[in-house]
């Protein structure tokens, strides 16, 4: 507490300067969220130039803005769904469900190939011409695309 008293004047630079410390030390600590501590001292510190306050006090206000700034990053950044931002790296078999496609050979016996982009992908379906609009209904295992005439 003597060095709080001996800082009092000047303890919302303190705060400032912890805050701007946090905040820049945020791109070295991925997945930490030290931004949002960063934002509550900045916010103590200058809550503390308008109301002067003790050390106990101007801790308490930190630890309360720093629990609502971290639920507010929660509310804003982490409360996304992994729906909504699902990804098909690695899946891209995943990514073709739902797509149509324009048969170049036909199927024959339950089997045959598209092609997509650059990729050859095998196929399950019923038997149909080259240049049929097909769609594909699903996966009958990671590799393999079942499609239907659409």
């Amino acid at each position: 507490m003597q060095i709080w008293q001996s800082l009092s004047g000047q303890a919302h630079w303190v705060w400032i300067g912890f805050g701007i410390l946090l905040c820049a030390m945020e791109p070295l600590a991925a997945g930490v969220f030290l931004l949002w501590f960063g934002l509550a001292a900045i916010a103590t510190g200058l809550l503390l130039t308008i109301f002067p306050m003790s050390a106990t006090w101007s801790l308490v206000v930190f630890a309360v803005l720093s629990v609502g700034s971290v639920l507010i990053g929660w509310k804003i950044y982490g409360s996304r769904s992994d729906d909504e931002d699902e990804s098909f790296l690695n899946r891209r078999a995943h990514s073709m469900v739902g797509k149509n496609y324009i048969l170049a050979q036909p199927i024959k016996g339950g089997e045959g190939f598209i092609t997509v982009n650059d990729t050859r992908w095998r196929i399950n379906g019923p038997d149909m011409p080259a240049g049929t609009r097909v769609k594909v209904v699903g996966l009958v295992d990671a590799m393999v695309l079942q499609v239907e005439q659409d």
